[in-house]
């Protein structure tokens, strides 16, 4: 069982709360003006199915995020945050898939513009989920005492064996 009290088990539903906060709203605003777009170009019934299909990713990728979050409450490990994030998002996409394709069977549904509204909310959430994990400041690596700090030299990374990075 991790433990929860650590800075890293802290620090996490603030990470994911501040991706949510970044991406969430520009991707519904982004999502509305595709809808609008469309639905001014081919119709009331395009966009009301744009304006689904941004309905269906908003939810989606939202709830990816929620999910990870909850799923993952120590992000100091990098292998399990990357499996839990994967899963998560290839299980999103097969979903959103399978409920394109139920979708596209029902004949007044605009299977085009709704995967356009899609393609677009998926662009922007990326976009702006990456801005914001930029701008959230979560450390990915441990801090290193620099040589005098602790006393010893034993504390300042050194590469690893075969790792011939930063050595010309």
């Amino acid at each position: 069982m991790p433990d929860r009290t650590s800075p890293e088990a802290q620090a996490a539903p603030i990470a994911f709360s501040v991706i949510l906060r970044g991406a969430l709203p520009v991707t519904v605003v982004a999502g509305l003006v595709t809808a609008v777009v469309i639905a001014l170009v081919s119709g009331l019934s395009a966009g009301v199915a744009a304006l689904i299909g941004v309905v269906i990713a908003v939810v989606f990728f939202a709830s990816g995020v929620l999910i990870v979050s909850r799923v993952v409450v120590d992000t100091s490990n990098p292998v399990l945050f990357m499996a839990v994030g994967m899963a998560v998002y290839l299980a999103q996409i097969i979903v959103m898939f399978g409920v394109l394709l139920v979708a596209r069977q029902v004949q007044s549904f605009d299977s085009v513009a709704a995967g356009i509204a899609i393609l677009v909310c998926v662009v922007v959430w990326q976009a702006a989920q990456m801005r914001a994990w930029r701008r959230a400041r979560v450390p990915v690596y441990d801090a290193v005492a620099m040589p005098g700090e602790s006393g010893t030299d034993e504390t300042v990374a050194r590469p690893a064996a075969g790792d011939d990075r930063g050595v010309r």
